[in-house]
């Protein structure tokens, strides 16, 4: 027994550290890592919704070393809310919507308001996100996968064909750049999951159970 909950609380720690470490490099490396747009949009933004996502794992691996907490009965009320996973994805995709707007760029450099806003949001959708995949059926997955890649291929057209300076706070040439990465973006997430999914897709449902 001592073993069993020794392996728990080791499960927890482990992504609560990285969770604890990611927060604290977007934190302390906040000027640099917003200072072109690309940098904001692709890494410091990113990087808090990482440590989220770390966060969520170390809540999960904690309610599983105490089935009888209150954390598990919190995460059991979550589940049925948060059914096939639906909610959380469309609060990702809305969340993932957003940042893509100039203005919420430019608020964030402006307002310190703005900027706590962007760091609790985007560490709590982290947090839930993970957890809402892990609900989602493939369908699911594949719907708001499609719409947020078809969102960020149009957005970064629009950053690169739009000659008008978008953001205060980043020249024409920061536009380009991170209209280029949407683009990128648009291309890699769906290989991505064809490569995380590829046993699930080209063999069946029968073959589920062991991707």
């Amino acid at each position: 027994m001592k073993r069993l909950r020794a392996g728990g609380h080791a499960a927890w720690r482990r992504p609560a550290l990285a969770g604890a470490i990611l927060l604290l490099a977007a934190l302390a490396f906040l000027r640099p890592l917003t200072s072109s747009m690309a940098l904001h949009m692709f890494v410091h933004i990113p990087l808090i919704l990482c440590a989220g996502l770390c966060a969520g794992q170390a809540l999960v691996a904690a309610a599983l070393a105490h089935p009888d907490g209150r954390l598990n009965g919190l995460l059991r009320r979550w589940g049925r809310w948060d059914d096939l996973g639906v909610p959380g994805l469309l609060l990702a995709s809305l969340a993932g919507a957003y940042w893509m707007i100039p203005k919420a760029l430019d608020q964030a450099q402006a307002y310190g308001w703005a900027q706590a806003m962007k760091f609790f949001v985007l560490f709590v959708l982290g947090v839930i996100l993970l957890d809402s995949l892990r609900r989602a059926n493939m369908v699911v997955k594949l719907f708001f996968l499609g719409g947020f890649c078809w969102m960020a291929a149009v957005v970064g057209l629009l950053y690169q064909n739009d000659t008008t300076r978008l953001c205060n706070f980043y020249l024409a040439g920061d536009q380009v750049v991170a209209g280029r990465g949407l683009v990128l973006l648009s291309i890699l997430l769906p290989l991505a999951c064809l490569l995380r999914y590829r046993k699930r897709l080209f063999n069946g449902p029968g073959e589920e159970g062991q991707s």
